[in-house]
């Protein structure tokens, strides 16, 4: 969304949550990791190898560490090249959101998107808000993993409803509890 802003694109932003980032908000054990040195094509698992290359090459994890330095957010390496702030996950969010507001991006919370429809050239969102149409849309959900923090099925269900085909997904942390 902040990529797409400052390149003079109209965005907006919508999250079914009260809050933005609450899986920012407690990965790493609050410290958000939040990249990764060592992510490679490798990492991924994609019928089309070359656009994870292509997403790589174009924003770097280095061109997050320099954003989070321009913050002053301190952070720390650990095993395996993942990097966490020192202080709270937090920062990263509000350097996120102030990211947003220098390049125009607006973010409208609590917004459950209840329709989605294709009409000829556009796309109409009815949310529990309003109706929106616009001629572009990403679909930026993440996945199934902590459904007490807002987790849903909702890409899943949209990539079915437009015939998308979805490579069956695998869990990619999963705690294992032992007695």
């Amino acid at each position: 969304a902040i990529e797409a802003g400052k390149r003079g694109c109209s965005v907006l932003v919508l999250d079914h949550n009260k809050k933005v980032g609450e899986k920012i908000r407690i990965s790493g054990g609050g410290r958000c990791n939040f990249t990764n040195r060592k992510v490679n094509p490798s990492n991924y698992i994609s019928q089309n190898s070359h656009f994870c290359k292509s997403a790589l090459t174009r924003y770097t994890p280095e061109n997050f560490i320099t954003l989070m330095e321009k913050y002053g957010i301190q952070y720390h390496e650990r095993e395996h090249g993942q990097l966490f702030c020192d202080g709270s996950a937090t920062q990263i969010i509000n350097m996120l959101l102030e990211e947003c507001r220098k390049a125009s991006v607006a973010v409208q919370t609590n917004t459950k998107i209840e329709k989605l429809n294709r009409l000829k050239d556009e796309f109409e969102l009815i949310t529990n808000h309003s109706s929106l149409i616009t001629a572009h849309l990403v679909i930026a959900t993440g996945g199934l993993t902590i459904p007490k923090l807002g987790a849903t099925n909702f890409g899943f269900k949209i990539a079915k409803q437009f015939g998308i085909n979805i490579i069956p997904p695998k869990p990619g942390l999963v705690p294992l509890k032992f007695d």
